[in-house]
């Protein structure tokens, strides 16, 4: 966090930024403001490097503070309202709840301001004091009453603490229950068992001090009450501010990402900030959090994570079941000393320090987080939603560098399936329906994979063939249409489909008698790559009948048929021996695969879902054109921003060399750059920028091909050593790999520092 913060104030918004903000900036921060308090959503161009990020970060999250403040001062007028005391009236539903004492104690005083209008210190102590001498008269009177007729806490037959069911020690429980064991389990600590002994002494503690409830039949409240209005008021306070806890519900800040790498890059923005501490979470795959030895080896950890969860075959993930140690905002401050904005990499090594699943701790830390960080798509993605159960009503939503935000938008309205996938699904639908479970739900799903995979094999014969080894055919959204309405998929019998859809994925249990003994036995279910496949093709399919079929246009249905080689199984002779062949090649085959896609075109369809939203922003440097960005996306953007460069004008100066050192012309064309005269005097030219600039070049190239033609070829002529005489020199890795960025990294800094503390020029050369 910078010391040298400065202080803005933007539509009524005290912003503190960690430094002096650039033009561009202010315009952003304003632009953004207004949006959040208008509830309109925003569209903003900045160039790269002028601050986005920063930006973004300090405007959205000092309003989302005001918010705070403001619900905070809400609350505190309302808490003080409710102390002032209200007259104590004499009606049934007052007198039916104290005892006789207190209420012939409460008459007197009563009488007693009556006549004197005005009421004693002592008066008011003794009737402020009233209710503890009730419940002491309570417990005394518990204590002197039998166990077997007033304390419900030892009757047999009752329970008296039922846990929820998300409780990770009963979800534990369960599976010890079901014979279920850890398969990496370990012996806990001392520690850690005396903690949990502490915890059960703490709440039996609490449970044995708590009166039970009274079973006699108290009357009806009077309707004439002076206080009912207030109490029914109170309640419904009560109620919202427990839904609220106890403030006016103010929106999260869902801030999307192209990518992972850039979210690191915007909490490291967010350490510089005053909003450092903010509450927070980053929402990632099991490829990025998984911390189980097991499942984190191997390649689909998606469904071997399920495996574990579901308890097959014995044996369950102890990560999963600590997740309770840290899924909270305030322990993984102020217990694990995280207090600053983290970085996904530092969850992981808690997780793995205290055997805590850091994906499930991700998603458990949004309900209390502020802002939740994750890649876009993640928003986009109905299905992906739906998983992580994101809910974006009301909410704000940041797209951080979206100008490709609209391919995004159309992949994640896309589906394909494969033929393969579609029979697997029939076989475990037919499955499903012979064993009688949920009959009539399987049999209707059973029967819409029955007309695709039909419609497919009847398809196959009629693709034309577009290159080598593929055939395809493409129909617009009317003709499928209409090959829906041939089955009998319309509309109204679509809606009754996602119904059976939703009572398949159900989990339910029921109760069976085993052994003369009530058991709760696990109604089995499709496998999770059943449950994709139907996920995914229901959610096109819910487009497509949208609105009375509102985006039919907007899709594409494609039939493929492409050739894979796979490799046949080895099969034992009459003697049950294996004879390998001797040239493997010779056991491959060549099998068709028919792919089913639908193909979304318009990006708005996407957006369609995001318009509960209360506020989008879009940020990238390049979305000009706006008008008709915004039109492909389907969101009215009331505000509109194209930010000026940081950089003054007088500060650059662009121009074209059209000509070499010796008078050849520079023609970048396949033909010419294949040619040695344009490589050597392309060589030339940057020979003699090096020799008259005295600070760093940066050369950029359109291709790594190019880079290396062009390398070797200036080593060979000895014209590689003459710039090196000149600039050190830097070449961009392949790859990308981080390992080999972060060195060339550091061999830059290294002749930074070097240079200027032998005070000579940077000489400086680096090729992208």
């Amino acid at each position: 966090m910078a010391s040298s913060a400065s202080e803005y104030t933007i539509g009524g918004v005290k912003i503190l930024f960690p430094c002096k903000a650039y033009p561009s900036q202010l315009a952003m921060m304003n632009s953004i403001v207004r949006g959040l308090n208008c509830q309109q959503h925003c569209l903003l161009e900045s160039p790269t490097g002028s601050g986005k990020s920063l930006a973004l970060l300090c405007s959205t999250l000092a309003w989302q503070q005001s918010q705070y403040d403001k619900s905070g001062d809400e609350s505190c007028s309302s808490s003080c309202k409710k102390q002032e005391k209200l007259p104590v009236c004499n009606c049934t539903c007052h007198t039916a709840r104290m005892p006789s004492a207190a209420v012939t104690e409460t008459n007197q005083t009563n009488s007693a301001v009556a006549e004197n209008g005005k009421s004693s210190p002592s008066s008011n102590q003794d009737v402020a004091c009233s209710p503890k001498d009730t419940l002491a008269s309570k417990l005394r009177a518990m204590m002197k009453t039998p166990l077997s007729e007033a304390d419900d806490d030892f009757q047999t037959q009752r329970k008296r603490i039922r846990m929820p069911l998300n409780d990770p020690q009963a979800r534990k429980r369960r599976c010890i229950e079901k014979g279920v064991h850890f398969i990496d389990d370990k012996t806990t600590s001392d520690e850690d068992n005396t903690r949990s002994r502490s915890c059960k002494v703490n709440v039996n503690t609490e449970a044995h001090h708590v009166p039970p409830a009274q079973e006699s039949t108290t009357p009806s409240p009077c309707t004439l009450c002076t206080c009912i209005s207030s109490n029914t008021s109170g309640k419904d306070e009560d109620d919202t501010k427990g839904k609220n806890n106890g403030k006016t519900q103010v929106p999260k800040i869902f801030f999307g990402t192209r990518t992972h790498k850039q979210i690191t890059q915007i909490i490291r923005e967010l350490r510089r900030t005053n909003y450092s501490y903010v509450r927070m979470t980053i929402l990632s795959s099991r490829d990025h959090t998984c911390v189980h030895p097991e499942v984190s080896g191997t390649c689909n950890r998606n469904e071997k994570c399920k495996d574990l969860l579901e308890g097959k075959d014995g044996k369950s993930c102890r990560y999963y079941h600590g997740v309770h140690k840290m899924n909270e905002q305030k322990t993984l401050q102020w217990i694990h000393g995280m207090h600053l904005a983290w970085d996904i990499e530092e969850l992981v090594s808690l997780g793995k320090k205290l055997r805590s699943c850091p994906y499930f701790v991700s998603r458990e830390l949004m309900q209390e987080a502020d802002i939740v960080f994750c890649p876009y798509n993640y928003l986009m993605d109905p299905q992906i939603r739906e998983s992580m159960k994101i809910n974006l009503k009301d909410q704000i939503v940041i797209f951080d560098e979206a100008h490709n935000i609209e391919d995004c938008a159309r992949e994640s309205s896309s589906f394909s399936v494969t033929e393969k996938q579609l029979l697997f699904a029939r076989e475990e639908l037919d499955c499903m329906v012979n064993q009688n479970i949920k009959r009539n739900d399987h049999d209707a799903l059973r029967t819409v994979c029955y007309s695709f995979t039909n419609w497919l094999k009847e398809c196959s014969g009629n693709l034309v063939e577009k290159e080598y080894e593929t055939s395809c055919r493409v129909w617009n959204g009317k003709e499928m249409l209409n090959v829906f309405h041939k089955w009998g998929l319309t509309g109204a019998t679509f809606s009754i489909l996602q119904k059976h859809l939703d009572a398949v994925l159900e989990k339910e249990e029921k109760v069976v008698m085993m052994n003369g003994q009530q058991e709760s036995v696990t109604i089995p279910t499709v496998s999770p790559p059943t449950q994709m496949m139907l996920k995914g093709l229901f959610m096109v399919l819910d487009f497509l009948f949208r609105d009375s079929n509102r985006f039919i246009d907007d899709y594409r249905v494609a039939v493929q048929q492409t050739y894979t080689w796979t490799n046949q199984p080895d099969i034992p002779d009459e003697n049950g021996f294996f004879a390998r062949p001797r040239y493997r090649r010779g056991s491959r085959k060549k099998i068709a695969v028919l792919t089913l896609s639908f193909w979304c075109l318009n990006p708005a369809v996407a957006f369609s879902d995001l318009s509960s939203v209360r506020t989008i922003v879009l940020t990238s440097g390049t979305l000009s054109p706006m008008e008709s960005f915004s039109s492909e996306l389907g969101v009215k953007f009331s505000i509109q921003l194209e930010a000026n460069h940081v950089i003054d004008n007088s500060q650059v100066w662009v121009g074209t060399v059209g000509t070499g050192p010796n008078g050849r012309k520079l023609c970048a064309t396949f033909q010419h750059t294949e040619t040695f005269g344009f490589q050597d005097e392309a060589g030339e030219m940057l020979l003699k920028i090096c020799q008259v600039v005295t600070q760093g070049v940066l050369c950029f190239l359109p291709s790594y091909k190019m880079l290396d033609k062009l390398q070797n070829r200036w080593m060979l002529t000895g014209l590689w050593e003459k710039l090196e005489e000149i600039k050190a020199i830097i070449v961009e890795p392949k790859g990308g790999d981080k390992s080999d960025f972060d060195t060339l990294m550091q061999f830059y800094y290294k002749v930074i520092k070097d240079k200027e503390s032998k005070g000579t020029p940077l000489r400086k050369y680096q090729s992208l």
